[in-house]
């Protein structure tokens, strides 16, 4: 009569077979991803921000700096859209798109944000609120173009 111990492949817990062996570094390596994605969007929002305050400046100087001022942005958002939404496919979730999405906005409130010195990075030029509410209205859209979670 056989004996089943605990080393017996019967009772042996697997992960392939969806014990919880598997489950806790899977969650794991999603949160820290998550992690990652939303930082990303925060140092994204923060690098974007200071170099959209040069697009006010490239807007002043006429119209040829407005043409250079405006492609640079258009470029801006469409790297923003990618990035958000190649985020949400890399992780195959809404979630994955909307993290970075979402700390791209922080970042970016926060520059406009005043403080006690009263320094702002972005100024009140056209261009600066054309990034700004292009980048949101961008961001949302990557976030809402992600395919969600398929169902397990």
């Amino acid at each position: 009569m056989p004996t089943s111990s605990p080393q017996s492949p019967r009772t042996a817990v697997r992960p392939e077979s969806g014990g919880s062996t598997g489950r806790l570094p899977r969650r794991a390596l999603a949160g820290a991803a998550y992690t990652v994605l939303t930082a990303l969007g925060l140092v994204a929002g923060t690098v974007g921000g200071l170099a959209s305050s040069w697009l006010s400046w490239l807007w002043l100087t006429g119209a040829a700096g407005q043409g250079a001022a405006a492609a640079a942005l258009v470029l801006m958002l469409l790297a923003l859209f990618a990035g958000c939404r190649a985020a949400g496919w890399g992780m195959g979730t809404r979630l994955g798109a909307g993290l970075p999405a979402g700390g791209w906005i922080a970042a970016s409130f926060l520059l406009v944000s005043w403080s006690s010195s009263g320094d702002v990075v972005l100024t009140a030029a056209a261009i600066n609120y054309a990034f700004l509410f292009g980048g949101i209205a961008v961001a949302v859209l990557a976030t809402a173009l992600t395919a969600p979670a398929a169902p397990r």
